[in-house]
This record gives C-alpha cells, structure tokens and sequence, in this order.
C-alpha cells in the first residue's frame, strides 16, 4: 500500500487512538500512579513490570526492555511491519492513508481474502461430510485429532472439476476473480473454469489475524505433485509466509523461540505433541524473508528438519540464513530417513521429548559434526582445513567467552591439544589484524564498565527535562557525550527536531519504528521528569567517566602506534612516544585528559 502526507497520516492515527485502550484490549492494565502497569506481553513474568503512560502515549517493559508507542507495539504483539502496522491502526482510527490510484488494487487484495476465506470454509465442511471420509481416514491414520483438525481449519477439495468455483460464484463472485485468487484455472480450449485442488487435503495458510491468504494441498491419489501450493497473487508469495504462524505466534513469542520444520504435516503433528512454537517452509528453502519474518517474533530458531542427507543439507543452508538476519540457531538431528511426524509415531509424545532434549545442539556444532561426517580421513590436513572452517562461525559471536568454549570443543572434537587450536586460531587471526582474544589490559571499555546504560539514560533523560543540566554538561565535555552510539544518536535527532518533548520522541519512533533503539527512546521518556535527590552526584559522575574514557582512548592509541612501530622496529620512534604515554599516564591517574 502506498500513502502520501505519511507524517500528518501517523500524527492523525495518533490523535485519535489511545495507547491505554489499546493494550487494554490483550494486556489488564491496573493503574499505579502516573501509569498503568500490567504483565508484559512479550515475556513470561509474575509480577507487572509492564508499564504504559498515558501522558507519553508510551509502554516500556523494565522485565525484557521492550517498549515504544501504539506502532511498535502493534509490530511486536502481531508481527508486523511498519506499514501494516499503520494500515491495521489507521483503519481502526478512521483515516485513509490509500492513494486513490492504489484503491483498486486494495480491492482485489479484499477480494482475494474474502474468496480465500469462503473457500477454507467450504473445504473444511467438505472434510467433516461423508465425502471427505477417505480425507479423515487419511489424517486419522497419521495421528491427527479432531481438535487440531479445526484448530488448523484443514479441509478436502473433491475429485470434482468444477465444484468449488460453481459455489464461489453462486456467492457473487467474479470467475475473474476466482481465478486472481488461485483456486481456479481457466480452460484453453473452452473458455471455463476449473478448481486448481481436486482430490486433496487442504492445508490453509493464514495470517496473524486468522485471514486465509493461500492453501497447500496434498494428493490423496496418485496425481503430482504430491504438494501443491495456490500460485503467486497479489496477495500470497511461498517465498513470504510460513505455514502454522497464525497458530504459533503467541508460542514464538513467549518462548522467544520457534521450531521450524519442514512439512505441513511435521508443523500439525509438532503442535499437536505440545510443541505449539512450530512452524513450516511451505516446502521451500528457508528465504531470507521467511527468517526475518520468524525475528519478529522471536530471538532463536530451533531447526527440525528430516534425518536423510537431503534434510540434513537444508539445514546447513536454513542456519546460514537465519545466523544472516541475526537470529540465534539450534538444531535437532534427526535419527537417519526419519522426520519429525515418524520420530514421533515410533517414540510417542514423551520419547519424542525426551529426544528433543537430549539430541539438541547449537548450528556450530552440528556443522562441525557434518564436516567430520562427510570428511573421507580426518588426518591433520583436515583437520586444519575444518579448523578454519569453523573459525568464520566462530568470528560471528559476540561473546568472548562464547568463542573459547567453541575452541575447546573443536579441539576435544578433532583430538588436538587445546593450546595448538588456540595457535592456530590465532595465526589465523595475525593474518588478517589483531587478534580479537588479545588482552588489551582493560584500556577498550566501550562495551564493559563504561557501559552501564542505566546512567547514561538517567542522565540522557535528565538533560532533555533540564536545559541547565544539558548547557553544564555540554560545556565540560562538549558535544559528544555517550560512549554508546545509540544515545549519542539519540541527542543529535532529538536537538534536530521541533515541538513538545513528547511530539519529538514520537516522531522519533515513528520515523524508526523497526529499529532496535525505539525501546531505548521509550525507557528514556519513561524517566524524563522524574525526580532524583542524587541526581548531580551522578551528572558529576558521567562527566568524570567521559573524561576517563577520551584519555583513554588517546592511551589506546598511542599504544596502538607503539605496536605498530615495533613490528617495523622504529625503535627511536617508540622512544619519543613512550615519553607522550607517560604524560597520558599522568593525567590518567590524576582523573583529567591531555
């Protein structure tokens, strides 16, 4: 959908909606003070550490430190994105955000849902009949009860040419249209239309709000494809969408970690064993779209497809994409020919768990596995060659410590001595620039004690209540006052914009709605105009750790250079350097900067 005069169309939604009715509609909301505060949506928790401010038309949870305005929340609690966020929000306040021009495509998209949804109807009343008896046998025979039967709304298309498109147009709808949606063909030779599903069981694809927006079907006869899926439309892309999400989202959510499998039936039998977190591909590799879509509801992805070399290899290539959009992986092997829907026929729901437990493993370890598994020898050339390998895995993780546990396992893994994996991770490393395990003697402390965020928004939040505060600090430090890009980020946008406090931080949101720093911009409203006796200790206190951290910074670089000069063997050059460091030292210890 597209839209003209966006910012007055946002301001417009917001003026008319109220972020307390609105969360008041999933969240009980009780009010303390100020604010209203409930259980955190987005998180499992006892005690309400979910907190909304009328006043600021703002939420922000102190349990998992999500927070924004009606936008964001909308995108976190659904999964969407930004625009349709604002399409769900603007037709509940009553604004038009369509151009004229894209009204007609708008309408075939509505036309489309509304054929999808009358025919799910009807395939599934078509499974409960007689008719769909072999349909029910089928599914009786592979585990699946009448519960989840409707849960997923399955349902049968008869052997019949024609009868679903006869009922869609005895309901007023075009044969046009019938056919835009995918459930019809129209026929070369005479000109008639003819449903696209005959004689299968019917898989519908829905949206988070129970929308049908395409159907997967299999053949319950000798007819091929064995799967078949409604064609590309306006309105359904394979590529996009995720069988069972609809379903599986609040688990997602909660859990902060989908399952992802990779049949239609693997994804019903999953869900129905208890494991309601469970998603399939629609029969495709794992998109780049598919794995953003799953990171919007969660922050991991357990990977469960089929035990044959087949299955084993999209899961090497499932990982790769998810690691690529900055989702966490584990994976679940899978005993040899054997998917999901088998492990559990022959184990039953508590065996299956009990596998599930015990066979988990992370995406490194498992491709290390793969790698000594299809390996003709593992000499020490191999082994070498698999070292390297794993070391760009390795290299993707954020934690140090993360990183040396990987290093032991390598070695216990490939039977060499922990130090000479250590040696050769390192050599590696000397080719490329520094190594990332060399110990700096705590000079680079952007990401450890400097780093505590909670004074850098008390203070952050302070200054924008207090314009005495900000003249203060700002004529100690300057301008650049936060170790941490996103605060610093903050104060240049907030200074840049114009009105009221709370119009800035609005349109702050709203201006980057799926950036991760919109929780940051809520939790600092949450405190702008707050009272705190202890307030210029700590102001003196961030002022002495900013100037802490330019002199160290300066100490890093001439250290830097230092080194730099020895490999080249300057050693007249390290001489005059040495006498800057001991002035750097000097005012160092006597808390100032050079």
């Amino acid at each position: 959908m597209a839209y003209f005069d966006e910012d007055q169309k946002i301001q417009q939604i917001q003026s008319q909606l109220d972020i307390v009715e609105l969360i008041s509609e999933t969240v009980q909301l009780g009010r303390k003070g100020n604010n209203y505060w409930g259980l955190c949506p987005f998180h499992a928790e006892k005690t309400p550490s979910f907190s909304v401010s009328r006043d600021k038309q703002m939420f922000y949870c102190f349990g998992c430190h999500t927070g924004g305005n009606i936008f964001t929340f909308l995108m976190k609690k659904d999964g969407l994105e930004f625009k349709e966020a604002l399409e769900v929000l603007a037709a509940k306040a009553g604004v038009d955000i369509s151009r004229p021009r894209d009204r007609g495509r708008i309408d075939r998209q509505k036309t489309i849902i509304s054929i999808n949804n009358t025919a799910a109807q009807f395939y599934h009343q078509k499974l409960l009949s007689a008719s769909g008896s072999e349909a029910r046998s089928y599914l009786g025979q592979r585990g699946i009860d009448e519960q989840t039967i409707g849960h997923f709304r399955l349902g049968y298309a008869s052997e019949d040419w024609q009868e679903l498109t006869n009922y869609l147009l005895g309901k007023g709808f075009s044969p046009d249209a019938v056919k835009d949606s995918g459930l019809a063909k129209r026929s070369n030779n005479q000109g008639r239309y003819y449903d696209l599903f005959r004689h299968r069981l019917i898989f519908p694809i829905m949206l988070y709000n129970q929308d049908v927006i395409g159907f997967g079907g299999r053949s319950l006869g000798d007819a091929m494809p064995k799967y078949l899926n409604t064609p590309e439309t306006e309105l359904f892309s394979k590529r996009k969408n995720l069988y069972g999400l609809a379903q599986a989202r609040e688990a997602i959510r909660s859990h902060n970690n989908a399952f992802l499998v990779e049949g239609y039936m693997d994804c019903i039998k999953l869900q129905q064993t208890g494991i309601m977190n469970t998603v399939a591909s629609l029969g495709t590799a794992l998109t780049e779209e598919q794995a953003r879509l799953l990171h919007r509801y969660g922050e991991k992805v357990t990977i469960v497809y089929d035990g044959d070399e087949a299955g084993q290899n999209a899961t090497l290539r499932a990982a790769d994409v998810l690691r690529g959009v900055e989702v966490k992986v584990d994976i679940i092997s899978l005993p040899a020919g054997q998917d999901p829907d088998d492990l559990i026929e022959s184990s039953g729901k508590k065996g299956f768990w009990q596998y599930i437990e015990n066979n988990v493993c992370s995406d490194i370890e498992f491709k290390l596995n793969r790698l000594m598994h299809t390996a003709s020898a593992l000499d020490l050339e191999t082994k070498i060659r698999i070292i390297g390998i794993i070391k760009a895995d390795i290299d993707r993780l954020g934690s140090v410590v993360e990183q040396d546990n990987y290093i032991k396992m390598l070695a216990r893994k490939l039977r060499i001595e922990e130090n000479l994996v250590y040696q050769e991770y390192r050599r590696s490393h000397k080719s490329q620039g520094r190594s990332r395990y060399r110990n700096n003697n705590g000079i680079n402390r952007d990401n450890t004690e400097y780093g505590k965020y909670g004074l850098q928004e008390k203070i952050l939040a302070a200054m924008l209540s207090d314009s005495k505060l900000y003249d203060r600090i700002k004529s100690r430090i300057g301008i650049n006052f936060f170790a941490d890009d996103k605060y610093q980020d903050f104060i240049t946008e907030y200074d840049r914009l114009e009105g009221s406090q709370n119009d800035k931080l609005q349109q702050m949101m709203s201006a980057h709605p799926s950036d991760g720093n919109v929780a940051v911009y809520a939790r600092v409203a949450m405190l702008m105009g707050e009272e705190d006796d202890h307030l210029d200790i700590e102001a003196e206190e961030f002022i002495m750790r900013v100037e802490q951290r330019k002199t160290e910074k300066q100490w890093q670089t001439m250290y830097d250079r230092v080194e730099k000069l020895a490999v080249q063997g300057d050693f007249e050059s390290i001489i005059r350097f040495m006498v800057n460091i001991d002035k750097v030292a000097y005012f160092a210890q006597e808390g100032g900067s050079l």
